[in-house]
C-alpha cells in the first residue's frame, strides 16, 4: 500500500511565525509613492491601478520586493557580460527624462554608445536604449513565441517613451533572462513613433485626470481574480465602490 502522506513543512509554526515577521517588517518599511508618473507603468491595462501606483503607498509583500531585488540582479549581471562582451554605455545622467511639466519621467536601463557588431554594421545602430527584464519560464517562452508588443505591452510602451523623450529613434536593444534557467533573449525593438505618441497621449490623459482628481476606470470586474488579486491596491480600489 502506498503512503500518501505529504509533509506539509509550510504548515509549520516556525515557517509560518517567520513569514509573518518578515511580513510586519516588509510593511513598515514600505516605499513612499512617487511625485510623478513613471514610464514603466504607463503601459500598465488597468487606468485606476497607474493612478494607485502614482499617488499610494503600495501594500507590497516582502515576496514581491524580493522579486524585484532578483530583477534589478540580473539586470546588473547582464549589464556585465555586455561589457565583457565589448559595449560601452553611457553614464546614468543620460538615462532620466522629464516630460509634462516633470509629471512624467522616465529612467532607461541604459544607453550604449559603442560596441561590437556581431550582425554586420548594417544591424547595430549606435546610440540605442537598452532594457533589461528578469521573467519566470512560463513568461519567458510566451515573449520568446509572441513578441513584446503583444505580450507584455507595459514594457513596449516603456521602451517606446524612452526613444521618444530620450530622442534615440535607433531600434532598441531589449535582453529578457529567464530567472529559472538564466537563459537569455535578446532582440531589437524598433521605434514606432505613432505608437510613441499614443502612449505619450495616454500618459498625459491620465495625468490631467488624477490632478482633477477624477477616478479612472478598473480594467477588470471581480476583484476575487487574477490580476485584480494580485493587485497591491486591491483593498483599497474595491473598497471605494
Amino acid at each position: 500500500m502506498y503512503d500518501y502522506y505529504e509533509p506539509k513543512l509550510a504548515d509549520e509554526p516556525i515557517n509560518v511565525a517567520l513569514n509573518e515577521a518578515i511580513e510586519r517588517a516588509a510593511a513598515g518599511k514600505a516605499e513612499l509613492p512617487h511625485p510623478y508618473l513613471g514610464a514603466s507603468i504607463v503601459g500598465s491595462d488597468c487606468l485606476r491601478r497607474i493612478q494607485y501606483d502614482w499617488w499610494c503607498k503600495p501594500e507590497i509583500s516582502a515576496r514581491t520586493r524580493a522579486i524585484f531585488d532578483r530583477g534589478h540582479y540580473f539586470e546588473a549581471r547582464v549589464r556585465e557580460q555586455l561589457v565583457a562582451a565589448g559595449f560601452t554605455f553611457a553614464p546614468p545622467q543620460a538615462l532620466e527624462f522629464k516630460a509634462v511639466n516633470g509629471d512624467l519621467r522616465g529612467h532607461a536601463d541604459a544607453i550604449a554608445i559603442a560596441g561590437p557588431n556581431p550582425l554586420g554594421s548594417a544591424y547595430v545602430n549606435f546610440p540605442f536604449i537598452w532594457e533589461c527584464k528578469a521573467l519566470n519560464s512560463k513568461n519567458y517562452r510566451a515573449l520568446a513565441r509572441n513578441g513584446l508588443e503583444k505580450e507584455f505591452p507595459r514594457y513596449a510602451a516603456q521602451v517606446a517613451l524612452y526613444q521618444a523623450y530620450l530622442n534615440l529613434h535607433n531600434p532598441a536593444l531589449f535582453s529578457v533572462i529567464n530567472a529559472d534557467t538564466c537563459e537569455q533573449l535578446h532582440f531589437w525593438v524598433p521605434f514606432d513613433a505613432e505608437r510613441a505618441q499614443l502612449w505619450s497621449d495616454r500618459a498625459a490623459n491620465i495625468i490631467a485626470a488624477t490632478r482633477a482628481g477624477e477616478l479612472l476606470p478598473r480594467a477588470y470586474k471581480d476583484p476575487e481574480k487574477f490580476p485584480c488579486k494580485m493587485c497591491p491596491h486591491v483593498k483599497r480600489c474595491w473598497g471605494t465602490s
